[in-house]
C-alpha cells in the first residue's frame, strides 16, 4: 500500500473561459470540482492505476464533506481528522484562447496541536492500516497553526516504523523535512533552488545533477527533479539518470508532479528497477498534462506513453 498524508487538502474548482477580461462580465464555458492537495492527488493516481492506497489528512466544514464524498465516489479509502473551519477552495481559471491557467490558492483552516495528535493516533495505532504501507507520502503546504518542522517529525516517526517516507513540499517545510532523511524527495527546479540556496533558472543538466547530489548527500536515498517538459533528473546512490518525458501538447500541468510520484512508487512496489520506475513517473506526468483542468491521468494514456519516456544513465 501507498499511504498519503495531506495536511492542507482542498477542493479544486476549475473554471474555463474564453479569455480573462478586466472589469467586464465573463461567461463561464465549463466548471468542475475535484479533490485537491498533493498527497490526495497521489492517492487518486495510485487508485486509477490499480494500486492500494489510503489518504490521511485534515478536513473541515461543508467543503471537507464534499471532498470526502468525491474521494469515496472514486473508491479511495480515507482517514481524515475533522478540524474547525472549512477546507479551502482553490480556483483555477483556464483560458481557452491563450491556453494558460491562473491558479488562486487559499490559505486553509487553522489546525491545532491537538488535531495533529489525533492524526498521529490514526497513523500509528497498533493494527492500523499503516501496517500494510510500504511508502508514506507527505505532500503539500503546511496549514496555519502547525510548526514548520511538522514534516520532519512525522517522517522520523514513519521511518522508525520501517516505512519509507517520501516528501514533496517547498520552502522551510522542505528544508526541515530533508533533515529527517526521507527515502525520497521530488522537487521541481524552483523548489530545488530554494533548498540548495542558489539560482537554478536556466540551469543545464549538469547544474541540476550537482544540486540533486547535494540533496542526496543530506541523507536522502532518492532525489527526483522534475523540470516540466524538460529532462528530469534522478539521483540515487552513485547513479544518475536523465529522463526525457514523452512529447505531448500540454493542456494543464496541475498534478503532473504528484502523478510522477504515484507511478514511480507503484513501479517500485511492482518490483521494477529505478530506470523503469523513472519511465513510469515520466509517463504519468505527461498523461496528466494532457487532461483538462485539475483532472488527473487516464489509465490508457499512461500505458500508451510509457514507451515514449526515454531514460539514460550518465
Amino acid at each position: 500500500m501507498i499511504a498519503t498524508v495531506t495536511l492542507n487538502p482542498s477542493l479544486d474548482l476549475t473554471v474555463t473561459v474564453d479569455r480573462l477580461v478586466v472589469d467586464d462580465v465573463i461567461r463561464m464555458r465549463s466548471m468542475r470540482k475535484d479533490p485537491g492537495g498533493k498527497g490526495i492527488n497521489v492517492s487518486r493516481v495510485v487508485n486509477t492505476l490499480g494500486g492500494a492506497t489510503i489518504a490521511y489528512g485534515f478536513i473541515g466544514g461543508h467543503e471537507g464533506g464534499v471532498l470526502s464524498v468525491l474521494l469515496a465516489e472514486e473508491g479511495i479509502l480515507t482517514s481524515f481528522v475533522a478540524v474547525e473551519g472549512d477546507t479551502r477552495i482553490n480556483v483555477i481559471v483556464s483560458e481557452r484562447e491563450s491556453g494558460t491557467q491562473t491558479r488562486i490558492n487559499a490559505e486553509g483552516p487553522r489546525v491545532k496541536v491537538e488535531d495533529l495528535e489525533k492524526l498521529k493516533e490514526r497513523l500509528w495505532k497498533m493494527g492500523g492500516v499503516y501496517c500494510a504501507a510500504r511508502f508514506m507520502v507527505f505532500a503539500g503546504s503546511i496549514p496555519p497553526g502547525l510548526p514548520k518542522t511538522v514534516y520532519r517529525d512525522l517522517i522520523e516517526d514513519t521511518q522508525d516504523r520501517g516505512i519509507k517516507a517520501v516528501l514533496d513540499t517547498d520552502g522551510d517545510a522542505l528544508k526541515y523535512g530533508v533533515r529527517a532523511k526521507p527515502f525520497m524527495v521530488k522537487p521541481n527546479t524552483y523548489e530545488l533552488e530554494r533548498l540548495v540556496g542558489r539560482d537554478l533558472k536556466g540551469a543545464g543538466d549538469q547544474e541540476i545533477i550537482q544540486a540533486a547530489k547535494e540533496v542526496r548527500d543530506m541523507g536522502v536515498e532518492v532525489v527526483a527533479v522534475t523540470r516540466g517538459g524538460g529532462r528530469a533528473v534522478l539521483v540515487t546512490g552513485d547513479r544518475v539518470l536523465l529522463g526525457t518525458p514523452p512529447s505531448v501538447k500540454v493542456i494543464n500541468s496541475v498534478g503532473s508532479g504528484d502523478s510522477f510520484i504515484a507511478a514511480f512508487l507503484l513501479a517500485l512496489l511492482h518490483g521494477k528497477g529505478f530506470e523503469e520506475a523513472f519511465q513510469w513517473g515520466l509517463a504519468a506526468g505527461a498523461a496528466t498534462a494532457i487532461t483538462p483542468g485539475t483532472e488527473l491521468l487516464k489509465k490508457e494514456d499512461f500505458y500508451r506513453l510509457i514507451p515514449e519516456a526515454k531514460v539514460e544513465e550518465v
